[in-house]
């Protein structure tokens, strides 16, 4: 297997066509399909199926689908890391943020790494580990800052603790509901929820049973911070959020946080690496940097 015939066959794979994978790789046709054709020669099997709607992948092809992601973008670590030796200040790093890092400390974090790597390319998503994890785990990710559960990460995984947020829970401002001040008042209300089993409202809902509570049974399923925010200040919808989301006024702004006696739990955000894929140089300046800020300010 050559570099050249994995690249074909991802793109082929991604793109669902011969035609649309040789324009994003800017071949010719005839050049990815014999890049596609001398990969099934050297493993012995057919990797896609022609269809008159696109292309298919077979059993193989499908298995095989994970592993070459894998060996690119170990491939693409390697040339980073010797472009890095060459040239200091490039490279490429690609991290999945949960939004409370992303407005409470990645700015500041990202001006650090600015400074050190100027030329590097970067790449941000919102770190819900339902898409986070497995983009990790394909190696398109270099690492992942969210709420996880550590015991239930996968062993291929690595966590380490970055800070710790209080958690509050919101509701607009004129909510029937905006004086209560325990969790038992809150069992009736419809609670919008990320429905990642690490969500700071998943471990919320888990704590009314700690607490001999009833679990609340109105909730939605929410797992977009924008639309969980538009709902929140539009409808009758509460929410657990991490208490630093607040600080900034476009979210702060219409919402109240309701008065809770009950101890809420504190909320755990970490960050998941791969064990078995050491981070270029442009992911770790980049861990470095928001090591250094969290530090700071937590």
């Amino acid at each position: 297997m050559k570099y050249h015939q994995l690249k074909a066959f991802l793109s082929v794979a991604e793109q669902g066509s011969i035609r649309a994978a040789a324009r994003s790789l800017h071949l010719s046709q005839a050049a990815l399909t014999k890049a596609l054709k001398e990969l099934e020669t050297d493993l012995g099997v057919s990797l896609v199926l022609r269809t008159t709607r696109g292309v298919q992948l077979t059993a193989y092809g499908l298995r095989l689908r994970t592993r070459a992601q894998m060996i690119v973008s170990e491939m693409r670590r390697a040339e980073e890391d010797i472009a890095h030796l060459r040239s200091a200040g490039t490279g490429k790093v690609a991290v999945a943020i949960t939004p409370t890092t992303a407005m409470s400390f990645l700015p500041a974090a990202y001006r650090a790494f600015r400074k050190r790597m100027p030329h590097a390319q970067v790449s941000f998503i919102e770190g819900f580990t339902g898409v986070a994890l497995p983009r990790l785990r394909e190696g398109s990710l270099d690492f992942v800052v969210a709420v996880v559960v550590e015991e239930q990460l996968a062993p291929e995984f690595d966590y380490f603790e970055l800070y710790r947020s209080q958690s509050v829970i919101v509701a607009r401002q004129d909510h029937p509901l905006s004086r209560s001040t325990t969790l038992a008042e809150l069992v009736d209300a419809e609670w919008l929820l990320n429905p990642s089993p690490e969500s700071s409202t998943r471990r919320l809902l888990d704590f009314f049973s700690e607490q001999g509570l009833p679990v609340p049974q109105r909730v939605v399923e929410c797992p977009s911070f924008v639309i969980a925010h538009a709902l929140l200040r539009g409808s009758d919808a509460i929410a657990a959020l991490p208490e630093p989301l607040l600080d900034h006024p476009w979210v702060g702004d219409g919402l109240t946080v309701l008065p809770i006696i009950d101890p809420l739990p504190p909320i755990a955000i970490g960050v998941v690496t791969r064990r078995d894929s050491p981070l270029t140089p442009a992911a770790s300046v980049l861990l470095d940097c928001l090591q250094e800020v969290t530090r700071a300010r937590v």
